[in-house]
């Protein structure tokens, strides 16, 4: 079993400093399944520096049913009628929506059609808070700068912040990176260390909602796992962040955001409002204690110290 993990954790290509030489075991790694308890030896023994970063054993509860779309559509071969998977986009949105302090969407590519409409919707609701309230809002949105088809950060911000105006405490980023062949991939809504979403979709309007559409899982979680969702994207941002601030990352900055590059590693970011940091903060648990969502987990002492 171990030999299969793994391979399937490509442990056999692993990056030496993921390595200290020291097994790790995580206290809360009791009552595993046997997939799991091969799946924790491995990430202990070849990537335990990566521990509350990359990989965690933590806890969470499955809210609702999968998501799974096309929905209600296995007994026949004809296409979805139109607006049958219209949820997906909306319950994306209502999650983000939710938000009272930070929250990290992360997918390959930015939001088009209905998903770009619900975001900034739920953009829009979440100006009004921060308007109201008068408390930050952090919002970070990563993707994946495809070889190829980089992604134009300030086109997507244009996008996603028209008609919200810059008068409140709301506060957005827009990254992308590549290095090499690897680039995110993961898909995920974290907000305020409570409430996840993650999975398989991406924000792609005609592959998911219109004819033919792409099959596809995903789930929403709520408690402790949320936070290490956060702390994933975290070292993500903090790639950019570190490539950026280079002498060749700053003159790759005065580049379009869209202009094919070829460079092996190329990240990007964009900021809202005007007069925002570069980069946006890291995600530190101190950052979401006043949400009033706090009160739905129940082991936050359990949490990284």
């Amino acid at each position: 079993m171990n030999s299969f993990v793994e391979n399937v954790l490509c442990c056999n290509k692993r990056d030496d400093s993921s390595d200290s030489g020291d097994e790790l075991y995580d206290k809360d790694a009791k009552d595993l399944s046997y997939i799991g308890e091969a799946v924790h030896k491995v990430l202990g023994k070849s990537y335990n520096r990566l521990h509350h970063s990359q990989w965690n054993v933590t806890s969470g509860q499955i809210i609702g049913a999968v998501d799974d779309s096309p929905r209600d559509v296995w007994e026949s071969s004809a296409d979805p009628p139109q607006g049958n998977d219209d949820w997906l986009p909306e319950k994306m949105g209502a999650l983000i929506s939710r938000t009272q302090a930070f929250c990290d969407v992360m997918s390959l590519g930015p939001p088009d059609g209905l998903f770009l409409e619900a975001f900034k919707e739920s953009l829009q609701l979440l100006y009004d808070r921060s308007k109201t309230t008068g408390d930050e809002i952090v919002v970070r949105f990563m993707f994946g700068n495809i070889a190829g088809v980089p992604v134009n950060c300030d086109r997507v911000i244009k996008a996603l912040t028209k008609d919200i105006p810059e008068d409140s405490n709301l506060r957005i980023w827009v990254g992308a990176w590549r290095r090499g062949f690897s680039w995110n991939h993961a898909k995920l809504i974290a907000v305020d260390g409570v409430f996840l979403h993650t999975g398989g979709h991406n924000l792609w309007d005609r592959h998911y909602l219109r004819n033919n559409p792409v099959h596809d899982l995903s789930i929403e979680l709520r408690g402790r796992v949320t936070r290490d969702g956060h702390r994933f994207a975290n070292e993500q941002w903090s790639f950019v962040q570190a490539k950026q601030s280079t002498l060749i990352g700053s003159v790759v900055d005065k580049m379009p955001d869209g202009m094919p590059l070829a460079k092996r590693t190329r990240v990007t970011v964009s900021e809202w409002p005007k007069g925002a940091t570069t980069f946006p903060p890291q995600f530190v648990k101190q950052l979401i204690e006043k949400s009033s969502h706090q009160s739905l987990i129940v082991d936050k002492s359990k949490d990284v110290k």
